[in-house]
């Protein structure tokens, strides 16, 4: 996941340590959710009828998943 350039500008200007960062302000990851696979269609759907963004991560079919969004 890229940096965005805010966090970037803060760290500089506040001579802020990358692990202060990544502790502080998630680095503008913002939120995840843990969703069951079963429920992750309509969770994605509502995302997507809000505007936001979202990732998923998918293990392969037959594993156990973790998809971020």
């Amino acid at each position: 996941m890229a940096v965005l350039p805010i966090f970037e500008h803060l760290r500089t200007l506040g001579q802020v340590s990358q692990e202060e960062m990544m502790r502080t302000f998630n680095m503008g990851i913002g939120l995840i959710a843990a969703i069951p696979a079963a429920k992750f269609t309509r969770a994605k759907n509502l995302l997507d009828r809000a505007r936001r963004s979202s990732t998923s991560l998918d293990g392969g079919e037959g594993e156990r998943r973790v998809q971020y969004t």
